[in-house]
């Protein structure tokens, strides 16, 4: 759950805010980062979480590893 909230709805609210702060400033700068956090969280939805636990799964099995003297013990 607190991934969801990390990687799928504080890049909603950016989204939002960016393209609110687009609209009212007539500021087209804001529009394509507003527009690539809502392609994200959409990529997030469909399939992206899982995606996402992948790698953070294999970043911390790898930094394990890396602690332990994996690859370079006995060397």
């Amino acid at each position: 759950m607190l991934i969801d909230i990390l990687f799928f709805g504080i890049p909603v609210v950016v989204a939002c805010c960016m393209a609110a702060h687009a609209i009212r400033d007539e500021a087209p700068r804001f529009w394509l980062p507003a527009v690539s956090m809502g392609c994200y969280a959409v990529f997030y939805l469909f399939g992206g979480r899982d995606v996402i636990l992948w790698w953070l799964m294999a970043m911390m099995l790898g930094g394990g590893v890396l602690n332990s003297g994996g690859f370079g013990a006995g060397v």
